[in-house]
């Protein structure tokens, strides 16, 4: 299949010097610095926990690469969590004011019971839920006042102008490929939200999240299998060899795609020791065969090729 020819050219021009840092760009760009999409993310995700029967309390929370701020890690916070750990490859997470302000408008929306922003408003966000209404089957009235306490959220927007610090409740771990970063056995709970399609060593990264699990610990991700704009057909980029892939690649080192399917992912933490719980797959219909699959892919299985996307719950 021929190759996206925008992304193509795009990615070769990474490899001429003073044009790397114009055409090594993001190709896009996270939603996190938007409370309300924070508050969806995180509250689509403990919905979906609670639907599957798992623990919806995590004391010790973990996300994978927060994005342009760590709302969504917040929003956990506000809702009962007693710390939260951020693991990127660099310290980011948006700057101490967009953070401030952030907790700000999450703290305003749960105090008001503001329904889960559904597709209308973001309709990228998976998983989609049954009902968007705010979960008071799982932010109980005893849970939900303890979480929002007036004292309790000013020692948490305390700790988000001091984030990183020793005596803060939340912690930046930079960068999060070395398994040490984390104490073994010290996590709830890890989640993420469209990363996993970005992480080139799968295997480390699964083997890391068992590690910093606590025995019955929890893992959901939400995992975007689409081209992301480097094809015509979402699935287009399963068609490239490895040198057409390489090219679009280009030099960039984020947000380039791994490109592995559904079954990759499911044997990786199988390998790593965890028990898959949940398996909510986004079916879309594909106009590519086996066939025009790349080598390097064949044989691939009709629902690797038909999985867009898929909400994965697994524990230690």
């Amino acid at each position: 299949m021929q190759a996206n020819l925008k992304m193509l050219i795009k990615g070769i021009l990474t490899f001429i010097p003073g044009l790397y840092a114009v055409f090594a760009k993001p190709m896009s760009e996270t939603g996190t610095h938007s409370a309300r999409y924070c508050y969806s993310v995180w509250l689509r995700h403990l919905v979906t926990v609670h639907e599957n029967g798992l623990q919806t309390d995590p004391r010790v929370v973990a996300e994978l690469v927060p994005g342009s701020s760590i709302g969504t890690g917040l929003a956990a916070l506000i809702s009962g969590a007693e710390s939260y750990c951020a693991l990127d490859v660099v310290e980011y997470g948006g700057t101490t004011e967009r953070n401030l302000a952030i907790f700000d408008q999450l703290v305003d929306l749960f105090r008001s019971r503001e329904q889960i922003p559904g597709e209308e408003e973001f309709p990228e966000v998976k998983p989609n839920l049954d009902s968007y209404q705010f979960p008071d089957q799982v932010l109980t009235a005893e849970r939900f006042n303890r979480a929002l306490e007036t004292n309790r959220i000013a020692r948490l927007r305390k700790s988000v102008a001091s984030a990183g610090a020793d005596d803060s409740c939340i912690h930046y771990k930079v960068p999060w490929h070395d398994l040490e970063v984390i104490e073994s056995s010290s996590i709830d709970m890890i989640f993420s939200q469209a990363v996993l399609e970005h992480v080139d060593d799968l295997g480390h990264c699964y083997d890391g999240m068992y590690q910093w699990l606590k025995p019955g610990g929890l893992m959901s991700h939400q995992i975007d299998f689409r081209c992301h704009n480097t094809a015509k057909d979402w699935n287009g980029h399963w068609t490239y060899s490895d040198l057409t892939w390489w090219l679009i690649r280009g030099r960039r080192s984020h947000p380039s795609i791994n490109r592995l399917p559904v079954s990759q992912h499911l044997r990786f933490m199988q390998l790593a020791g965890f028990n898959v719980v949940v398996e909510q797959r986004l079916p879309l219909p594909t106009k590519i065969n086996e066939k025009q699959v790349a080598p390097r892919f064949r044989p691939i299985s009709q629902t690797d090729l038909t999985t867009s996307g898929v909400l994965i719950q697994a524990l230690k």
